[in-house]
């Protein structure tokens, strides 16, 4: 399984790396954001270890990256902050798991076998596959509970097997998941490891655990029952002792190993309190520059997640109280300074003692000398046979290159070396080498350079490029391997890695050039095989093209009678679809009716009409669309016109249609019939009319005349007989009688223009001809300019007139406002008694004012609150001679509310009186109620 782990602190990532490689994992360390970014492209990685406060690019931010470009690999965030709100944010940025610094490394480990164990197809911490027993809790293996050593790569190897239990692995996958790029060795590695593997798993069990799929890779023996069990229930037998203490055991060696990485880095940490103290003494003298401050941060930072790793929580404490003082956004009082000396005094005192460790470990072995002494016994066997191969070294070093002469030349490796990279064109033209090994730095020129060069020179673009250096940190193994390189050793060389990467590569090549002629091979044998057959179709065209003659005008024929079929089917296609557009957006109602009288045909405009959906009314007899008395005669109709010879005909054309909606309601139609024999059977289509709104119009033309002619003929009539009897000469001994006359006259031409215009401003009103004059408008100065003008007409009816004023501002046409008022004042007096009073109030209600005009008078039917706001409407038909109006002040009244943004009504109690509202909306620029005035 492969780790990568993106940590920019050397001390916690050398730690993690010594945790997880003890588990058997292989680890890569990317120091930055964007370089962890580039290895998570670049590599398939099991499970990424994340710090938060990473430089370049934040781990939070690169958690979601990650995600938001469908990577799924589990994300194990790792960081010294340990706020909820912290881990919230971890968490939603697509995190599966947080551990906070300092980490326990029992915990830590416990934790990524826990999320491989979630990504991956196993559910259960051991794996299983017959008697074959794998836990990775404890990196133990064991056959029919026979513990089995396995070195840690054989250890992955089966582990890898197990938990993809029938997936075939080649040599090259087997690299990506088990080997870092940075160590990643030639197959025979693999095959060398697959080989001590199936050994050990021999001598305990019968038969090949793994095989071979020739040609393929390697897999877990397919011949095993499918029934294997790869998860284990917790409530099994306890592991006998020899697995307790080789669990133990591998704790203590992880113990050992993170022991070593405190040694290595003890001067690192010496220098990060240093600095922490070169900060505190700074801020004593009042000079702490801020660069410096920022660094004693990220230091104590650091160390707050380090030392607790390493058995010092004390320190992890210390740390992290210092980071806190110096994080403070004010100035730092002195007993603060004070404090942070002692802090950082304290944190000095506890990393000069060693961290609590149970085992002798400064007594243990150097694992890398050891490793080193086997590197240089195996150097010393070349191979027997080899064949001859050209290496080209460029390097400024003469030691590294009599070094990589001693190193190679057993091998059977004709080295050509170079310390001048000037000369480097014209030795590689003469040497012509099959592999070239390059330095980073140079004089003249350096190694990335050159290869970028060479991958542009076309007759050297395929030539393999290793890199030998001593810098291995990664933005710089990034910027190698951009360049163009295919493999990277780090300094000091290590002889075996060295071979083995060399020949590795070499392999590789040969591997690619045998390839080539494989396929150029392939090639020339297919050209063959195309040839042949190219020779034999034309043998067969030509006796085809034969036949084929024969049947050209045949076919000519058959594809001209196609394309006029197709040309008709579209054009019917086309013209039914027209007449189902004529159909569906027709507001008629269209519908069609078999022989027996039931309905075949149900358009949009039926179901408008008469309420039935078409599904609905499909399938039933035409009487569900007639009332009961009708359905006879219809069914009569219809009959007798079956037998006429028309073939359409007007229905009803002696009297009216009546349709029946599904709710029942009946309307008067209009309808006609056709008829249409479709293969010997009648099919009868009627197109109907609903005439309910026509009606309805026609009701209110014939009652607007009515009222226009009666209201125009009674003032006409005064007006005539008055002038009539004037111009008779009869009445010139009568003088006060001619002047009653011409009052009379004069009053029917006042009713007559009152009447012109209340139509006219009826209608300029709702046509939107009349534009409101909208401005700051006082109600109370309305209201008092109303009654002024109704003051007269009062007194003359005997009325008291009563109102009380409400100051505020309204946005509004005030005189068509006081025409409202003046119209409602007037209909309150006309239908109030004598000695009755009339009352006009005001008052708010939160953004808009109510008006309100009370009466005493006879009162208003129910029935008539709502149609007495339409034109021409009264209480009472006598009302318009009675009391002369017209029928339109409450229609112009409504219209000019509506016009405002306001609405009009009536309540009313008969016998007791009427009460006429309406509301205005307020001026925005009202600072709030004002009290009204009396």
């Amino acid at each position: 399984m492969k780790i990568l782990v993106v940590e920019d602190d050397a001390l916690t990532a050398e730690a993690l790396v010594a945790t997880l490689t003890h588990q058997n994992y292989a680890v890569e360390v990317a120091s930055d954001g964007q370089a962890g970014w580039a290895l998570a492209e670049a590599f398939v990685y099991d499970l990424i270890l994340l710090d938060v406060t990473l430089p370049r690019l934040d781990g939070i931010s690169l958690c979601q990256r990650l995600r938001s470009h469908g990577y799924q690999m589990p994300i194990l965030l790792l960081t010294a902050h340990n706020s909820s709100h912290d881990k919230a944010v971890g968490l939603d940025a697509g995190a599966d798991d947080y551990v906070v610094k300092p980490f326990e490394p029992e915990e830590l480990t416990a934790r990524v076998r826990a999320l491989l164990r979630r990504g991956g197809v196993a559910t259960s911490p051991v794996l299983e596959w017959g008697k074959l027993r794998l836990d990775p809790s404890v990196c133990e293996v064991s056959y029919a509970d026979q513990l089995l050593l396995l070195t840690p790569k054989e250890y992955a190897l089966l582990e890898l097997f197990l938990r993809n239990p029938h997936r075939v692995f080649s040599c090259g996958m087997i690299l990506e998941q088990l080997w870092t790029f940075e160590e990643i060795p030639s197959e025979e590695a693999v095959r060398t490891h697959i080989k001590g593997l199936r050994q050990k798993l021999k001598a305990v069990a019968e038969g090949h655990l793994v095989e071979t799929v020739y040609g393929i890779g390697y897999r877990l023996h397919a011949g095993k029952p499918q029934g294997e069990k790869r998860t284990i229930d917790g409530a099994g037998d306890p592991p006998d002792a020899t697995f307790a203490s080789s669990g133990k055991q591998v704790g203590q060696q992880t113990l050992a190993a993170i022991a070593g990485v405190w040694e290595k880095f003890q001067a690192r940490i010496h220098q990060q309190v240093a600095v922490l103290e070169a900060a505190i003494t700074s801020l004593e003298a009042r000079s702490l520059e801020p660069a410096l401050k920022q660094q004693a941060i990220q230091e104590a930072h650091t160390l707050a997640g380090a030392l607790g790793t390493f058995g010092l929580p004390g320190g992890s404490d210390l740390a992290r109280q210092i980071e806190q003082l110096l994080k403070s956004k004010h100035a730092l009082k002195q007993s603060q300074v004070k404090a942070l000396r002692q802090l950082v005094m304290a944190l000095r005192q506890t990393v000069e003692r060693s961290p609590a460790d149970p085992t002798p470990l400064t007594q243990a072995p150097s694992t890398q000398a050891s490793s080193m002494l086997l590197a240089a016994s195996e150097c010393d066997r070349p191979p027997a046979q080899t064949a001859q191969v050209s290496v080209m070294v460029v390097d400024d070093d003469p030691k590294i290159l009599a070094l990589l002469q001693k190193i190679l030349a057993p091998w059977g490796l004709a080295l050509t070396t170079l310390e001048d990279p000037r000369q480097f064109w014209e030795i590689l033209e003469t040497s012509a080498p099959d592999l070239l090994i390059l330095d980073v730095e140079m004089p003249y020129s350096n190694g990335i350079e050159l290869c970028q060069a060479v991958r542009h020179d076309s007759r050297w673009s395929g030539l393999p490029i290793l890199f030998l250096t001593a810098h291995t940190n990664a933005e710089l193994v990034n910027q190698v391997f951009a360049a163009g390189a295919d493999d990277f050793v780090s300094k000091p060389i290590v002889g075996p890695e060295l071979v083995t990467r060399i020949l590795n590569r070499l392999e590789r090549v040969k591997l690619l050039k045998n390839l080539g002629t494989l396929r150029q091979s392939e090639q020339s044998e297919r050209q063959h095989t195309e040839a042949t057959l190219q020779k034999a179709k034309d043998e067969l065209e030509l006796r085809v093209a034969e036949r084929t003659a024969e049947l050209v005008s045949v076919n000519e024929q058959l594809r001209a009678e196609l394309s006029e079929r197709k040309q008709i089917e579209e054009e019917l296609r086309v013209s039914q679809a027209r007449f189902a557009g004529i159909l569906e957006i027709a507001d008629d109602a269209v519908i069609s009716v078999d022989a027996n009288q039931r309905i075949t045909l149900f358009n949009h405009g039926a179901e408008r009409i008469f309420g039935y959906t078409a599904q609905a009314a499909i399938g039933q007899p035409l009487d569900l669309l007639l009332p009961l008395r009708f359905a006879v005669p219809h069914q009569q109709h219809v009959a007798a016109f079956a037998t006429s010879p028309g073939e359409a005909r007007k229905m009803g054309e002696r009297r009216e249609i009546v349709g029946r909606r599904q709710n029942g309601e009946e309307f008067p139609a209009e309808a006609s019939i056709s008829k249409l024999q479709l293969k010997g059977e009648a099919v009868f289509t009627v197109i109907l009319r609903d005439t309910s709104d026509r009606k309805v119009i026609e009701r209110m033309k014939d009652e607007f005349i009515s009222v226009v002619s009666h209201e125009l003929r009674t003032p006409l009539t005064s007006i005539h007989g008055s002038l009539g009897m004037l111009a008779s000469g009869l009445l010139d001994a009568e003088p006060e009688t001619g002047k009653r006359l011409l009052d009379i006259a004069v009053d029917g031409t006042e009713r007559l223009i009152r009447l012109l215009n209340d139509v006219l401003d009826v209608e300029r009103i709702e046509s939107g001809k009349v534009t409101m004059d909208k401005h700051r408008c006082n109600i109370a100065a309305l209201m008092t300019n109303a009654t002024d003008v109704m003051q007269a007409m009062a007194e003359k009816f005997g009325v008291t007139l009563s109102f009380s004023p409400l100051s505020i501002h309204v946005w509004a046409d005030g005189d068509r406002i006081i025409q409202t008022l003046t119209n409602l004042l007037s209909n309150a007096i006309k239908f109030s008694a004598q000695g009755a009073t009339v009352c006009l109030s005001a008052t708010q209600q939160n953004d808009h004012v109510l008006l309100q005009v009370n009466d005493q008078g006879r009162g208003i039917p129910a029935d008539k609150l709502e149609t007495i706001f339409e034109r021409f409407q009264q209480v009472d038909a006598s009302d318009s001679r009675n009391q002369d109006g017209t029928g339109l002040g409450l229609a112009i009244c409504r219209n000019i509310v509506q016009q405002h943004g306001g609405r009009i009504w009536v309540e009313s109690t008969l016998g007791e009186g009427s009460t006429f509202y309406f509301t205005l909306p307020v001026d925005g620029k009202e600072g709030g109620a004002i009290a009204p005035t009396h």
